[in-house]
């Protein structure tokens, strides 16, 4: 995951998040939507936005 290649733990990230007022789930939930697949893509943004990256969609 990105996180490990920038040496930040899950745990920092969605504690940090959740400190800037961002609904984010606790680690372990986080885990598990990460697990079945079931995260939101406003989280997902919100953690690239906070790593420093951007979500580009563009057509085929």
């Amino acid at each position: 995951m990105l996180a490990y290649d920038h040496g930040i733990s899950i745990t920092k990230i969605l504690n940090t998040l959740r400190a800037r007022g961002v609904r984010v789930p606790m680690q372990n939930n986080f885990a598990a939507k990460c697990r079945q697949g079931n995260i939101r893509f406003d989280e997902v943004q919100q953690i690239l936005d906070y790593l420093g990256y951007k979500l580009i969609i563009e057509k085929k």
